[in-house]
């Protein structure tokens, strides 16, 4: 069956990428792999990463604690290694301390209390230890906000008014990429060249719903809570905390709650099943409160950085070939999938490479870069920083560029890992056909781990994205999604215990190898046609 469908896969791939003779060096392959699996720290890596430093949420000190370690270990292993400021983000934010629990009594009913398991939202402002009624208002039903009026100060309002449904369970969570999954990706098509734009009913529905939660927040409740959206995954999804658009204002306008003089309501993300046992109590006619005690933590620190280091190339030194993950997390978790995974297997990757050249008594023909960058989960705004500053100016998130910068013919490529702790399965090559044969024939060393599909196809959301807006070849690997979207991404269950060793080593073997070839071969990585946009008519994100 393997066999059969790895045969479908490279037919199905357009017929003008037929491979062609790109040199593979599989002693240098054969040393990455076993340096990896026999020697590998990739899994201490993320150990520091998440169990040390925890959740890793831009602006915070445990960011820039995070980021110090890391340098410090590129260091040891005798790259250079600094954090370059990228411009300034806002205000940091952690929770210093935080407990929710449920209060419930009633007409021929004992009292009893319980723990919710809950996460703040992101940005919250600390409530103190204070105990409040609850009262139930669906976020869309804009009659019960009316009927409540003057009505909420002080109250803790459950924003979504039907129990969401749980899942039973009997399939799994986790999974792998099946045979027919990997042979529609190596069937994909040229994706078009598209701008990131949204539909008018789309903003209008955005809009409505932000006057209504305008008008709840008028209503100053003392906190907010919502479902996790999980059910049935043990896990809680909380991002950042939401401020309505200020009144006459646009999508674009939307107030970000970390920006200096932004304020928000305390907002809480819970269980689904606990969330739901308060809306069936407060069905039941029951009296219910919640005793909460939260206080965040906040910085004035607005610089932040990535981290960047690098191995020095020789003859051909001047050019670059990158390799770069984001560090930065949600909180609710230790951000180990999302993605001290991706920033664990880039710092596998320097250390296998300089290990590597140690042995062979050289070093790479191009300069070989890596950047854990920060800011990712807010706007990439990391990553679009180093485009700007040294490839190309650009027009918005995913936009083309206006102008070109000295840097633009320097870099050669760009290799990005954000999609979980799966094994890499292939890789979207965002539209570029003629880099096909050349990953082709990298590949060939790991038809075990069954890593062979490449898709025309293109993913966004992540590092990559700027650069390949740029005109720079920049890939996202494909990966087995195992329970990433399911359970971790963004979640309290994103710790290091659902990272998969085995995966991340091969990732990072594959990885290195590519660039590793990248740096050696004679011509840089074949580059899609690319367009300016006019400066004068550029949008902005």
């Amino acid at each position: 069956m393997r066999l059969c469908f790895l045969l479908l896969a490279f037919l199905a791939f357009p017929a003008a990428a037929q491979p062609v003779a790109e040199p593979a060096d599989s002693a240098a392959v054969a040393f990455l792999k076993a340096e990896a699996t026999e020697r590998g720290q990739v899994m201490d890596h993320a150990r520091w990463l998440t169990d040390v430093h925890g959740p890793r949420l831009t602006g915070s000190p445990q960011l820039e604690a995070a980021q110090r370690w890391a340098a410090e270990r590129f260091r040891s292993w005798g790259l250079s290694a600094e954090l370059v400021p990228w411009g300034e983000f806002g205000r940091g934010w952690s929770v210093a301390r935080f407990a929710l629990n449920a209060r419930v009594g009633g007409p021929d009913v004992a009292p009893q209390a319980f723990a919710l398991t809950a996460v703040p939202k992101a940005w919250s402002p600390s409530t103190g230890h204070v105990t409040a009624p609850v009262v139930v208002i669906d976020r869309d039903d804009e009659a019960a906000l009316e009927r409540y009026r003057g009505q909420l100060r002080d109250k803790v309002v459950l924003l979504t008014g039907e129990p969401e449904e749980v899942e039973v369970g009997f399939e799994p969570i986790a999974s792998r990429r099946d045979a027919q999954g990997l042979l529609d990706l190596a069937n994909a098509a040229t994706p078009d060249a598209t701008t990131r734009r949204y539909s008018r009913e789309t903003l209008e529905r955005f809009m409505a719903q932000q006057r209504r939660l305008a008008a709840l927040f008028a209503e100053a409740p003392l906190a907010i809570l919502e479902p996790s959206g999980l059910g049935g995954s043990g896990s809680i999804r909380a991002m950042a905390a939401a401020v309505p658009v200020p009144e006459g204002g646009t999508y674009l306008d939307r107030p970000q709650p970390w920006a200096e003089g932004v304020e928000t309501v305390p907002q809480f993300v819970v269980l689904t099943e606990h969330y739901n046992r308060l809306l069936r109590l407060v069905e039941a006619g029951q009296d219910v409160a919640v005793d909460l005690d939260f206080e965040a933590a906040w910085t004035d620190d607005p610089v932040e950085y990535n981290v960047i280091a690098e191995i020095p190339g020789t003859d051909l030194a001047d050019e670059i070939v990158m390799v770069g993950a984001h560090v930065d997390s949600w909180h609710g978790g230790t951000g180990a999938t999302d993605n001290a995974a991706g920033s664990s297997v880039v710092m596998e990757t320097a250390r296998l490479l300089d290990a590597y050249f140690d042995q062979a008594g050289t070093r790479p023909r191009r300069t070989i870069r890596f950047a854990l960058w920060s800011g990712e989960e807010q706007g990439l705004h990391g990553s679009r920083a180093y485009v700007n500053e040294h490839i190309a100016e650009t027009a918005g998130y995913g936009e083309p560029p206006t102008a070109l910068r000295e840097g633009h013919a320097r870099h050669s490529a760009y290799y990005n890992l954000d999609n979980g702790t799966g094994r890499i399965r292939g890789v979207y090559l965002q539209g570029n056909p003629a880099v096909a044969p050349i990953f082709r024939a990298w590949l060939t060393a790991f038809a075990d781990s069954t890593a062979q599909t490449l898709s025309l196809g293109n993913t966004g959301g992540t590092d990559h994205v700027p650069f390949d807006a740029a005109g720079i070849p920049a890939f996202q690997f494909i990966q087995d999604p195992v329970a990433y979207f399911g359970q971790t991404w963004h979640g309290s269950m994103d710790t290091f215990d659902h990272l998969v060793e085995d995966d991340l080593e091969q990732a990072a073997a594959l990885i290195a190898t590519f660039a590793y070839h990248t740096a050696q071969r004679d011509e840089k990585l074949p580059r899609k046609p690319l367009q300016l946009a006019p400066a004068e008519t550029a949008g902005t994100d």
